[in-house]
């Protein structure tokens, strides 16, 4: 966590700036140096329709502009305060073949280069697959 007291966003200048507790202002979103930190986005809890549900899911249709620069695992649970199994990663193809069951799912996808990359909306081919 770094600690920022404040900042702005780009548009005055080429990139947001922020200024630390210590009162060095520092220029972000330069380059790809995560100091051994990895990049992720990651959603909420994914479930078909109120959660009653298990559902197999197959593959997932990945909105990806360059395929192979991110992969992608899932976190799931039957119940949510159950235990949580993780699935994967995989590195994104169109489709790309998973194989897991669950009421929740969550998708996290890392970068898996040191360069821009982007993931637009994920497909999941899942299907409905009865109440355990």
């Amino acid at each position: 966590m770094l600690a920022r007291t404040a900042g702005t966003d780009a548009g005055v200048f080429t990139n947001p700036m922020a200024v630390s507790t210590d009162g060095y202002v520092y220029e972000h979103e330069v380059g790809f140096a995560y100091d051994s930190a990895s990049v992720y986005a990651e959603s909420g809890p994914v479930q078909l329709g109120n959660g009653d549900n298990i559902m197999s899911v197959r593959q997932v249709v990945p909105d990806e502009q360059t395929l192979g620069e991110a992969v992608v695992s899932f976190k799931t649970r039957n119940y949510p305060t159950g235990t949580q199994s993780t699935f994967g990663p995989y590195t994104a193809a169109n489709p790309t073949d998973v194989r897991f069951a669950a009421r929740q799912v969550n998708v996290k996808v890392t970068g898996a280069v040191l360069a821009d990359w982007r993931i637009g909306v994920m497909r999941l081919d899942a299907i409905p697959s009865g109440k355990r």
